[in-house]
């Protein structure tokens, strides 16, 4: 792996892994690098040990590992504040997979666009299917709806207008709550912003994030033309863990910006 150079990137990323599949890391590694941009990618390692450290051998990235489980927005937070210049940041998940162009695609979309600071484009399931991830800001009642959604018909309805159904995935719009997943931010306002909130360990750290560049009075778009792949899974909703982590930083996020029920 090479050292750091000084020089002005189109665009660097940073992607937080943690005990990930090594085949599935390096897919998503070698995605992002396969751009006709200047990209830069640091990869910070959250795992109780340094084991995933040789998924990257020969790969064009900046590995650092982290000695301890600093939560999901305190990791890219460590890489927004050593990353080197550049126009634009990325923040990326381990299960993304970047079609070439996609990265060209977004950089000539911010550029055309001044008043946006941070753009998702279309995120679809392998099977090419959308992956409704473009969320209206949250009540209480919402998160009952994800998670009961399918089998309630009151509750899919409800499900439905928070993830922007009615909108549609077709066509530019504006998102109040852009998915951590992939949030390509102008690099200048997010370092102003200092990153993610650290309080947030895990969930709730994007939906935080996208409120705070509106309110620094920047809008958050979603773009349809261009598109990646999100291997997705819903960890909050297979273990009792992360169920109770969600719950928990659900709570800092309506203390923080005011509880909404309905």
């Amino acid at each position: 792996m090479e050292e750091k150079h000084h020089r002005l990137h189109d665009c660097t990323a940073s992607m937080v892994i943690y005990r990930n599949s090594p085949a599935v890391i390096r897919e998503a590694v070698e995605s992002f690098l396969d751009t006709d941009c200047a990209v830069r990618l640091m990869v910070v390692d959250n795992s109780p040990t340094d084991d995933l450290r040789s998924s990257f051998d020969g790969l064009n990235v900046f590995y650092h590992y982290q000695g301890d489980n600093v939560g999901y927005g305190r990791g890219h937070n460590w890489a927004v504040s050593h990353a080197e210049p550049s126009a634009y940041h990325l923040v990326l998940n381990p299960d993304i997979r970047i079609s070439p162009g996609t990265i060209r695609s977004l950089v000539q979309f911010m550029e055309a666009h001044p008043e946006a600071g941070m753009v998702c484009p279309r995120i679809l399931n392998e099977d090419g299917t959308d992956q409704y991830l473009n969320r209206r800001y949250p009540s209480v009642m919402d998160f009952f709806a994800r998670r009961f959604g399918s089998s309630i018909p009151l509750f899919r309805k409800r499900l439905e207008h928070y993830e922007m159904r009615d909108v549609g995935y077709d066509a530019l719009c504006d998102v109040e709550v852009m998915s951590g997943a992939f949030m390509f931010c102008r690099a200048g306002l997010l370092k102003k912003l200092s990153g993610f909130d650290p309080r947030y360990f895990l969930y709730f750290e994007d939906y935080d994030l996208t409120r705070r560049f509106q309110q620094i009075g920047f809008r958050t778009l979603y773009y349809p033309g261009a598109a990646v792949t999100h291997l997705w899974t819903r960890g909050a909703h297979k273990h009792i863990g992360m169920t109770m982590i969600f719950i928990v930083n659900m709570c800092r996020y309506y203390r923080k910006w005011g509880w909404k029920w309905f």
